[in-house]
């Protein structure tokens, strides 16, 4: 049984880990810690050591990460149609709602849906028929005819990712080799996004779709979804080009680590924080 110390430090933990992170966003606003490598790293370790009842609900995520992203995905992919705005809200309600198995295949289904509203649905989810070129980063992608059987090459370590994640999601310890495994995973799951970023399969969409399919793997094992912003647009490509020109992944894993934070500061945190400010005036406006 823990003692009255180790229970008060316990349930101190969130208060603890919470103040931590609102130290890593002011820092980032004002670009204080990118000295620092291990930051990222170091402040989702502390995130997954709290009880999950702790941890904001991820359903709860979900509902505040939609609308952030359809802004911020809009501004990254320079999408000012209101059809294709529209598309995205119905992909990411599909991605959460949807009882059909997630699969490799279930880009498709996302890409179906981002352009589900367009003039000529029918060829949404549709693989491109021809050569691509993504100008000025050097990268090589997967010739046409070679689209179906390079995506089914995948299907293995989809499978085994999926079920990884679900383990993670469903662990009830938090230990050293939990904590190892979510990272291995959440490396996996980036080079996996950069795999099908080089096969290309459609004609358009594909970063929407393929960030979609990312988050899904991220949300399977818990992790809250993340979006790109428009600033950070230059950074991304810088790291995705390395990625898949030079097989160094170590930016990108770094990128989307920072990512990861920010998702648990702008969808958890700062939401908790609403929440109290909202519960504090509602008990002042009832004492007057």
């Amino acid at each position: 049984m823990p003692s009255e110390k180790e229970t008060f430090q316990y349930d101190c933990l969130p208060f603890a880990i919470r103040e931590s992170f609102l130290g890593y966003q002011y820092r980032k606003v004002r670009h204080q810690l990118y000295g620092d490598p291990d930051i990222p790293r170091k402040l989702i370790c502390m995130y997954y050591m709290i009880r999950k009842e702790d941890r904001a609900d991820l359903d709860y995520l979900k509902k505040a990460f939609v609308q952030k992203y359809i802004k911020n995905e809009c501004e990254l992919e320079l999408v000012h149609d209101p059809i294709e705005k529209e598309g995205m809200k119905l992909m990411y309600e599909y991605m959460h709602t949807t009882a059909e198995p997630f699969s490799i295949y279930s880009i498709t289904d996302y890409h179906k849906q981002l352009y589900s509203l367009t003039p000529y649905p029918e060829y949404a989810g549709q693989y491109r028929n021809h050569d691509v070129y993504l100008p000025g980063t050097g990268t090589e992608l997967i010739e046409w005819p070679y689209i179906v059987s390079e995506v089914r090459r995948l299907i293995p370590e989809v499978n085994e990712l999926i079920q990884k994640g679900e383990e993670l999601n469903n662990s009830t310890s938090v230990d050293k080799k939990y904590i190892d495994d979510l990272f291995s995973y959440i490396n996996d799951a980036i080079k996996l996004k950069c795999k099908l970023i080089k096969i290309h399969p459609f004609d358009d969409g594909n970063g929407r779709t393929i960030r979609c399919f990312l988050n899904r793997l991220f949300e399977t094992a818990g992790i809250p979804p993340v979006y790109i912003k428009e600033k950070e647009r230059t950074e991304y490509h810088k790291a995705m080009n390395l990625a898949n020109c030079e097989g160094n992944y170590q930016d990108i894993i770094q990128f989307y680590y920072y990512k990861i934070c920010d998702s648990i500061v702008e969808l958890d945190i700062n939401e908790q924080l609403k929440d109290e400010k909202y519960s504090q005036q509602e008990i002042s406006s009832k004492k007057k």
